[in-house]
């Protein structure tokens, strides 16, 4: 697998084994969307008001697997649920759901025509537990599943935010002191017929030229921007920048972590649901973003079809740390895989915030010190002339 070939050790030979039976469920193949369609998709959707978030999403799954707890069929708690829903368009979905299992259809096939809400992986776990006749258990699958993604993402947002603030904060006082203050400094210092320094012309006229071309700046920038971003969503563009991510300092480490826990999370919690681990793997395949962790687990994927054990591919893979290959041999070994992917994704998460704060604690004080370098700039480029007429005054 040439994509990945930075990041493989020279495997062992092991022999061939076998992964403990488990219950035989459908897959279904999801729909791959480039990342750009997908944002403006997305971002189409919230404009419509059509777009369903994870916590709401998580609300109606609970809601159900309540409801198919407490004794009632499917179709009264669809029917209830869409009476109470609050959210316009999940409503119409939940009535839509109705209608489809009441007119015959399966559950799976009635939330697979409402690809945008329920992902494929969402999909593939209700038809697993239809065919098992687990759909309540099921549901707590998905629900511990939701729950961990959501505090995987909250986790990451919420260590962001304050950086962001400090960020735009900063930028709104380059563009107000480069804008506003310097022209009137401008002003006085061409009444005195004075030379100026040369850090003082500088900034003048660049001052003077973002202020005359600050349209066509802003433009060019958010073409650029665009620009950018198509380029780097290029297939062929992808696996070097996210080769190059992963080896960022403190960055790299921390998107590292979070693969490691999104994956192993997913996969133990979709083999404790009883999905069998070759449908698992390539779901879990599907759900990473980074083409490199995507190309491991396709990878892992048809040496399990093979009848090959999981520990030797994690053993010669650098995207995982050595530990994880030890415990998922124990897990195959003792047939407590789900419980080991638990341990692996709960402990490789509190390092994975740890790691958060520390580059949250390092993007502050870079920020600070870029805005404190910019305003300096600015105070010398505006001092200097101001002492330089004070003694020619004397």
């Amino acid at each position: 697998m040439s994509e990945v070939a930075t990041y493989t050790r020279q495997r062992p030979s092991a022999p061939p084994e076998s992964l403990r039976p488990m219950s035989q469920a459908p897959y279904i193949a999801p729909s791959q969307k480039p990342v750009s369609m997908a944002f403006f998709s997305g971002t189409q959707r919230r404009l419509k008001g059509q777009h369903v978030s994870d916590k709401l999403l998580l609300v109606f799954t609970s809601q159900l697997c309540t409801m198919l707890s407490a004794g009632c069929d499917l179709c009264a708690s669809l029917e209830s649920l869409s009476r109470q829903e609050g959210h316009p368009y999940l409503r119409t979905i939940i009535c839509d759901l109705h209608n489809s299992v009441q007119a015959g259809r399966s559950f799976s096939q009635s939330l697979a025509a409402h690809p945008d809400v329920f992902s494929s992986l969402y999909v593939t776990m209700i038809r697993a537990g239809e065919t098992a006749g687990m759909l309540r258990s099921m549901l707590q699958g998905i629900q511990i599943m939701l729950r961990n993604q959501m505090r995987l993402t909250n986790s990451i947002r919420g260590a962001l935010i304050y950086p962001a603030i400090l960020s735009c904060v900063a930028l709104t006082a380059i563009i107000v002191m480069t804008t506003f203050v310097l022209p009137r400094f401008a002003a006085v210092f061409e009444a005195t017929k004075a030379p100026l320094p040369t850090i003082t012309r500088v900034m003048l006229t660049s001052s003077s030229f973002v202020g005359a071309h600050c349209i066509a700046l802003f433009s060019a920038a958010l073409a650029l921007v665009i620009l950018v971003a198509w380029i780097l969503t290029r297939p062929a563009v992808r696996p070097h920048l996210h080769a190059v991510l992963l080896r960022v300092p403190l960055l790299g480490k921390t998107l590292q972590l979070a693969s490691v826990v999104r994956s192993i999370q997913t996969m133990g919690l979709l083999v404790k649901a009883g999905l069998p681990a070759a449908d698992a793997i390539e779901l879990v395949a599907d759900l990473m973003a980074n083409v490199h962790y995507r190309a491991f687990f396709t990878e892992l994927h048809e040496h399990i079809k093979e009848g090959k054990p999981l520990a030797p591919d994690f053993e010669t893979s650098t995207l995982f740390p050595a530990m994880v290959a030890q415990m998922m041999s124990v897990g195959e070994q003792s047939g407590t895989l789900p419980g080991v992917c638990a341990e692996i994704s709960s402990l490789h998460e509190e390092e994975m915030q740890d790691r958060v704060k520390i580059l949250t604690a390092a993007l502050e004080p870079a920020i600070i010190v870029f805005l404190g370098a910019f305003v300096g700039l600015i105070a010398v480029s505006v001092i200097l002339p101001m002492f330089r007429l004070s003694a020619a005054i004397k």
